[in-house]
């Protein structure tokens, strides 16, 4: 399932093509995967493209109508006066498409009207969803989504972690408390900070906390230099696929060396998941 990498290499890839590019229409070809009322009015002739934001693991694109002043020097969630929310789910991603026929499993396509090129929404799976909002801030998708992973200060990560007794894998991967990590990047980044997955949440200590926080942004980070990770499906609007999978240190890695201390990597089936983690460097 693409996490906070995956939408966030997506979001770089298209806000450059998509922003201040005319409109010249939107077709919705799969009305299954939206969530929410419908818009009275779909852009069209004369609206552009005012941005691309992201939360978690929803990408945000604005749209703003004929006439409007895009403020300057504001995130794209500020612009705009009409929203397309797409959360990706197992297999949903925005490819760019330059043929006239659209690739399989194609649920919503926006044309423009200066380019042969458009925009459009690919799922297989059809578990993602997206939603058209006058305000991001208030859409659906956002309504029960914790504070972005990659803009929580060390102070409210452990204020977040002190709230829950849950082990450290289900605190990280839920979207309530935190926006963005799934099952690959929360076993790299409990690596990373050497912490048991198993360890109860509030049980950290200041500087275990803080030792997390910044393992979470580097991780992160890193792996969005590398256009995040391909496990399955996950490619980028070019069909290109991520490269951090070249990179994890212990997911996908049962029975290899650990890294850190040469020991086999182990694997723990929980809740019908895969759970990576090292015994002796992530000791509890």
């Amino acid at each position: 399932m693409p996490e906070l990498p995956e939408v966030e290499t997506s979001k770089r890839d298209l806000e450059i093509f998509f922003t201040g590019a005319p409109v010249a229409g939107i077709r919705i070809h799969e009305k299954r995967i939206r969530v929410g009322a419908p818009p009275q009015d779909l852009p069209g002739s004369g609206w552009v493209g005012a941005g691309i934001g992201r939360h978690g693991k929803t990408l945000i694109m604005g749209f703003s109508r004929p006439g409007t002043n895009l403020p300057a020097g504001e995130s794209a969630a500020d612009r705009g006066t009409l929203f397309l929310l797409s959360r990706f789910g197992m297999s949903g991603s925005w490819r760019r498409i330059d043929s006239r026929t659209n690739p399989p499993h194609s649920h919503l396509e926006i044309r423009f009207s200066d380019r042969r090129s458009r925009l459009v929404w690919v799922d297989p799976r059809r578990f993602g969803r997206i939603e058209f909002a006058g305000d991001p801030r208030t859409a659906h998708l956002l309504s029960q989504v914790g504070p972005d992973a990659l803009a929580i200060s060390p102070d409210d990560l452990g204020t977040l972690l002190s709230s829950t007794s849950r082990p450290l894998r289900g605190a990280l991967m839920d979207q309530r408390l935190l926006a963005g990590v799934g099952n690959i990047y929360m076993a790299e980044i409990l690596f990373a900070a050497r912490l048991s997955p198993f360890r109860e949440s509030r049980s950290l200590s200041s500087s275990e906390t803080l030792a997390l926080w910044a393992a979470l942004q580097s991780v992160l980070e890193a792996a969005i230099t590398e256009g995040g990770s391909t496990i399955h499906s996950f490619s980028r609007e070019d069909g290109r696929a991520g490269g951090y999978q070249r990179h994890h240190l212990v997911y996908g890695r049962e029975g290899l060396p650990c890294t850190g201390c040469g020991l086999p990597v182990q694997r723990t089936t929980l809740e019908a998941r895969s759970l990576y983690h090292c015994l002796f460097c992530q000791p509890g």
